[in-house]
């Protein structure tokens, strides 16, 4: 199963795609996808209005804001594209924007701000304004970004109650403005341990209006032979398994683990990781560094299920789909009874 971006003008660069899914990748699923973006993405790529068809992309979510200092973070490279985004909208009435909240879990100030209650319930107000101002439909919030994860730094019970004050204001400014409730997207890892040491399951569920569950599949960007590197080795959130019961490493297993833990499935969105990266001739001696050059999608992931498609089989330990100089990462059933044989 690949996703295939509905951008038409694609610019040379590391692209990276998030697919999110409600619970099952099933074809029957084709109702919302959300559009993900890195302003140094959109910046780089050189992405426009007209490159954005919103009957398959009627969500666009921005990445991203932090919290530093008192106040909400907003780095020039994002709030620049405001105005495109405005834009955007303008010219496709139907589509919603998303800012993403996400914070490193290492941020003391962040950390002070969400366990104390004044602090928190002071922000919470000012960051509605700063949605509502900037004209998005919603925010998708997390405590878990990052990979400084001590245990004195966080706080499972406060974010819980960061969740459930964040949800009563925007039903309060819901009522208040008369305009229809920013949507609230919990978001949550899927590695156990993850899921753990940061969040209370069920309170996150109670008060999200949907909650995405990360189903990781990060590798190193340097990919193949050359590199004698398997990107199967750690691809640790399969779409498919031969035993979702007992395979930690499937996205059914961890779906499972998560309802068991107080999880709703009709909320529950599923978010992959989908890593096609411009495939530089092995001969090269010198890679070009895009940065973090990143598109991200999420959705039901339905087009190319729809219309087929070449599949190339790049070598033999990983499942990858190659177009030209691009090289995609999946996990399909076929690769799954190939392995198995």
């Amino acid at each position: 199963m690949i996703l295939v971006p509905n951008i038409k003008k694609m610019k040379t660069g590391i692209i990276s795609f998030f697919f999110l899914t409600l619970v099952r990748l099933s074809s029957e699923n084709c109702d919302k996808i959300v559009c993900t973006f890195l302003a140094k993405s959109m910046r780089q790529l050189k992405v426009d209005t007209a490159d954005i068809d919103t009957s398959l992309c009627p969500y666009l979510k921005i990445k991203f804001v932090d919290y530093d200092y008192n106040a909400l973070h907003v780095d020039r490279q994002v709030s620049d594209i405001y105005p495109w985004m405005w834009s955007a909208k303008a010219e496709n009435p139907n589509m919603k924007v998303l800012l993403t909240f996400y914070n490193s879990v290492g941020s003391k100030n962040f950390f002070e701000m969400y366990r104390t209650p004044a602090k928190r319930l002071k922000f919470i107000p000012m960051f509605i304004q700063y949605l509502r101002k900037n004209r998005f439909d919603g925010v998708e919030v997390d405590v878990g970004m990052g990979f400084v994860r001590r245990k004195n730094i966080y706080d499972i019970e406060r974010w819980a109650d960061f969740i459930e004050d964040l949800q009563k204001d925007l039903k309060a400014d819901s009522r208040r403005s008369g305009k229809p409730k920013l949507l609230l997207f919990g978001r949550i890892d899927d590695r156990k341990k993850g899921v753990n040491q940061l969040y209370n399951v069920s309170r996150i569920y109670r008060h999200s209006d949907f909650v995405i569950m990360d189903a990781w599949a990060y590798y190193s960007q340097r990919l193949g032979p050359r590199y004698n590197m398997s990107i199967s080795s750690m691809h640790h959130s399969k779409v498919y398994s031969i035993n979702n019961t007992t395979d930690d490493r499937s996205i059914d297993y961890n779906v499972n683990a998560l309802i068991a833990k107080g999880g709703i499935k009709e909320k529950t969105i599923i978010s992959l990781y989908l890593m096609p990266t411009f495939f530089y001739e092995y001969s090269s001696f010198t890679a070009v560094d895009f940065g973090w050059i990143k598109h991200d999608n999420y959705g039901a992931v339905c087009e190319l299920m729809h219309k087929g498609g070449n599949i190339t089989r790049v070598f033999d330990d990983c499942p990858i789909f190659r177009q030209d100089r691009i090289v995609v990462y999946f996990d399909d059933e076929i690769s799954i009874a190939e392995k198995a044989l």
